[in-house]
């Protein structure tokens, strides 16, 4: 029967092999297995490589490896999409990570940063309030002055944008218009942004709060 140190050197070595496939997507977790095979060939006996083990951690660099390749990528996944707040908010993940020394840290330290972090929560909120508060943009220019419907649509004005203000303190009609993350959620050309601009400037008093 073949004996748990040449089976772990077929689980690194497949683990490689599968990792190989997708290279631009397992940096970290190559970098590792590699390291981990070229140890046991180094050892050459599994007494020698529990003992280097041992002395560099428990194998908690694979967990790191994980863990970094899966927040490097959606981090830039989140670049490409230009929802910056989740681009910051693995960056700082990242960076928990590289900073642990052992399992337990990695954990308590996750798990510490999940329980505080609300930035990827803002900037959903964010984005979500944005169709609303255009919507009731558009219906402030049609509803009929003093009527009930543009008593409705100024309510709804009123608490979207409130929301969004919450979830991101630096909003403003220019960020609507600029931000990819807000600009992509709305249907409107710039000659009809700028109609409902002008509605914008109306509702908030010539402010943007």
């Amino acid at each position: 029967m073949e004996n748990s140190f040449e089976m772990q050197k077929r689980y690194f070595t497949s683990q490689l092999k599968q990792f190989r496939t997708k290279p631009e997507l397992n940096r970290a977790r190559i970098k590792d297995c590699e390291y981990y095979i070229e140890m046991m060939e180094e050892a050459g006996s599994p007494a020698e490589f529990k003992k280097r083990i041992q002395q560099t951690g428990n194998m908690v660099s694979a967990a790191k490896a994980e863990g970094c390749d899966r927040y490097d990528n959606r981090a830039f996944i989140y670049e490409e999409l230009g929802q910056e707040k989740k681009v910051e908010e693995d960056r700082l993940r990242l960076g928990i990570i590289e900073s642990a020394k052992t399992h337990s840290e990695l954990c308590q330290k996750l798990e510490d940063f999940e329980r505080n972090t609300e930035l990827s929560f803002n900037e959903n909120k964010a984005i979500n309030a944005v169709n609303s508060i255009i919507s009731a943009l558009f219906h402030l220019n049609t509803d009929g002055a003093g009527s009930r419907d543009e008593e409705r649509s100024l309510i709804q004005f009123q608490t979207y944008w409130k929301l969004i203000k919450e979830a991101d303190p630096d909003v403003s009609w220019e960020k609507i218009m600029t931000y990819k993350p807000y600009r992509d959620r709305v249907i409107f050309t710039e000659e009809q942004m700028a109609v409902l601009e002008k509605k914008f400037v109306e509702v908030c008093d010539g402010r943007d709060s």
